[in-house]
């Protein structure tokens, strides 16, 4: 079923696809792969196949032992979706308490229950502080509390890990009432092991540390057996030391933010759209619009030369790029549908090869000045809006790069930002201080539109 949604102007077309679908669209391809001697239909890391996408390398995840899938369900959204891929040999799942507030506690619960539990490695995850941005009491029972109830969504009597979600700061990494909580739940059988999950500064500017400087406390600190970073081609600065101290100490590593391949292709129309736009603009956005319409001018002779028109092999590249890191224990993918699954699944045991690199070298000198640094957050103390900058980038990717655009705007609607445009009457000083030469203003009034609707 094709669903076209139009509003503000826009249309996006979707496409939904159920087990039965994915299923028979699975035989047909195969079927047309062999028929067409294999040369059109299929991808280069699964020539020659004719079966389903399946799981093709397991590793140790660091001192807890496990061997996990290294392609993983990263917050599952769809029970379906899900149980295809446990079927496809996924056996690491990460969730959360904030995930679809429970939700996606609850599909994992409904999923594992009719399965062996003990073949799966589950990680879930809490906020310390409840209300992000807001410093409440954190103690011990209050951390007992929500966890069981974690359990309880997940219809399981333990957790093989609790990560701390998004810290914050050093403080909230050595929280002597975290750690009790799971010294007792250890002590009890309700987990295993303790882990980390950050990716840098969160929606209120003053309180984001960056991320190496988080988890590499954590990689010293001694308690924490498995950590979650954002990692990618595009992004090894501040994530290559944390792979680094997570190797000497032995913790378990899963990446997020692996894809800074956006729909990059549809940036020159979102350009001209804004340079159409009846209303009157301000000269910081009218020269923001200016270069970034010279920078994409520049990148047109890349997308032709080393034909880089479809985003999907792109992506899969950048997915490579990860596996081929004997560091990184598993990649944690958000699959919302079989398509994905079908898509990412056959990467698995896959490594980056010689035309992968050209690629992804010329994707990052056409469009790296494209994409906002996830866990980065340099330019932020510049911002004379206070914008938490490096979180609407992050909201826009999960709107452009993952299709998860209520998502992405109900997360953007709680920022408070006015209703205009946030950069209103601003130099600029924020793309000053841009290692990367990211073309932040034009990044988010394009962010802005998209997130709104506008």
């Amino acid at each position: 079923m094709i669903i076209a949604k139009i509003k503000g102007g826009k249309m996006r077309v979707t496409k939904k696809v159920n087990r039965r679908d994915f299923l028979e669209n699975s035989a047909f391809g195969l079927f047309g792969a062999v028929a067409l001697g294999g040369k059109s239909l299929q991808t280069p890391e699964v020539k020659g196949e004719v079966q389903p996408a399946k799981i093709r390398e397991y590793r140790t995840l660091g001192r807890t032992g496990f061997k996990v899938s290294d392609i993983s369900s990263g917050g599952p959204t769809d029970e379906g979706v899900l149980n295809a891929l446990l079927d496809a040999g996924v056996n690491y799942i990460d969730t959360a308490e904030s995930y679809g507030n429970g939700q996606s506690e609850r599909i994992v619960g409904q999923v594992l229950k009719k399965r062996d539990r003990k073949s799966f490695f589950v990680t879930t995850k809490l906020e310390l502080n409840e209300v992000p941005g807001k410093k409440e009491e954190v103690t011990k029972e209050g951390i007992l509390r929500r966890f069981r109830k974690s359990l309880e969504r997940m219809q399981s009597e333990y957790a093989d890990c609790l990560m701390i979600h998004a810290p914050g700061d050093m403080e909230t990494v050595k929280s002597e009432a975290f750690h009790a909580a799971v010294a007792e739940l250890k002590t009890e059988g309700r987990l295993k092991f303790t882990g980390i999950s950050y990716h840098g500064s969160q929606d209120f500017v003053d309180t984001g540390v960056p991320m190496d400087k988080i988890l590499n406390t954590a990689a010293e600190d001694g308690r924490f057996d498995v950590m979650l970073l954002a990692h990618n081609f595009l992004k090894e600065d501040n994530s290559e030391e944390v792979l680094k101290i997570c190797q000497e100490k032995k913790v378990g590593t899963t990446l997020m933010k692996t894809n800074p391949v956006g729909n990059y292709l549809m940036i020159k129309a979102e350009i001209e759209n804004l340079e159409k736009d009846g209303k009157e603009k301000p000269d910081w956005a009218v020269l923001a619009l200016k270069r970034m319409r010279e920078k994409y001018e520049k990148a047109e002779p890349f997308i032709k030369e080393y034909n880089l028109a479809d985003p999907v092999e792109i992506r899969k590249a950048a997915i490579r790029f990860c596996l081929n890191d004997p560091r990184v224990n598993s990649i944690c993918v958000t699959f919302d549908n079989f398509e994905a699954l079908d898509t990412y699944v056959r990467l698995s045991g896959t490594r980056l090869s010689p035309i992968d690199k050209k690629t992804l070298a010329a994707y990052a000198h056409a469009f790296g000045g494209f994409y906002c640094r996830h866990s980065c957050g340099l330019c932020e103390s510049r911002c004379p809006q206070k914008i938490p900058i490096n979180q609407v980038m992050r909201y826009n990717h999960y709107f452009e790069a993952q299709g998860r655009e209520k998502y992405a705007m109900e997360k953007y609607s709680r920022l408070d930002l006015k209703k205009e445009n946030p950069c209103q009457n601003c130099s600029g000083a924020c793309e000053s201080v841009c290692p990367y030469g990211v073309s932040i203003q034009a990044l988010l009034m394009i962010a802005h539109r998209n997130l709104t609707w506008a």
